[in-house]
């Protein structure tokens, strides 16, 4: 397992390429790993993701929920138009807070 940086006491976890059912296990196996560590919060780092569907939608907010059960926080940040227009129109950014980059999103 890589180290992740951690920013203002923030766990960064920068993801690349698409977020879909071929990824879906890789970084929900990812992200549980990191729950289960003990880090409570967590930005993901969306700026290298082109596309991503609806089970990448629900692996986003399920790790969502895991870190909120540990009284933690989730939060994505540089999402890309395209990306970002799925967050919102999905509802996920509404559940979800989205900043425009890592260093607003670990503020």
């Amino acid at each position: 397992m890589k180290d992740f940086p951690e920013v203002n006491g923030w766990t960064v976890v920068p993801l690349s390429g698409d977020l879909d059912d071929y990824a879906a296990l890789e970084v929900r196996r990812l992200l549980d790993v990191l729950v289960d560590g003990g880090a409570v919060r967590m930005v993901v780092d969306l700026a290298a993701v082109g596309f991503v569907d609806s089970t990448g939608l629900n692996v986003l907010l399920g790790a969502a929920r895991r870190v909120r059960a540990g009284h933690g926080v989730l939060r994505l940040a540089g999402a890309v138009p395209r990306v970002r227009d799925v967050l919102e129109l999905s509802g996920v950014a509404a559940v979800l807070p989205l900043y425009p980059d890592v260093v607003a999103a670990c503020a």
